[in-house]
């Protein structure tokens, strides 16, 4: 009778544990990303550039949220195709709205329409109670070269 326990060889760890980083042999080089040959804006195509600020009251993100979705399409059709709404990352809750013309003509054919359709004007008093009006504004920019 044996007077020692003889066990079957247990299996070995060999890979490192997922908080050690891997080995140097494991890591693979990437080549840096490739980008595309940069674009520069042609200044003709600036034109107009109408710029709105909102400051959004603690609480009501979602509803601007809301309200933009359902504003977007009524732009579109008074001629407000190139319309982009920016965050700014250095003050919560602080967007800017910004429509591009081409030129003035454009531009006042917009603001006309824009003046006289109910439904927007509807949408934007309904902003008019989310937004903090001391801490928005808006400003047309022209080209001028």
């Amino acid at each position: 009778m044996p007077t020692r326990h003889v066990a079957p060889p247990r299996p070995v760890l060999v890979t490192p544990a997922r908080s050690m980083p891997p080995g140097r042999d494991q890591r693979k080089v990437l080549p840096p990303p490739t980008r595309g040959p940069l674009v520069i804006p042609e200044f003709s195509e600036a034109g107009i550039l109408l710029a709105i600020t909102y400051s959004i009251r603690d609480g009501r993100r979602g509803e601007f949220f809301d309200l933009m979705r359902e504003l977007k399409p009524l732009l579109n059709g008074i001629g407000g195709t190139d319309c982009t709404i920016y965050e700014d990352r250095s003050r919560p809750n602080y967007f800017m709205e910004v429509f591009r013309f081409k030129d003035e003509p454009e531009f006042t054919a917009f603001d006309d329409k824009f003046h006289k359709d109910r439904k927007i004007a509807a949408v934007y008093a309904l902003l008019d109670d989310i937004v903090e009006a001391e801490k928005s504004d808006f400003k047309i920019f022209e080209r001028r070269l």
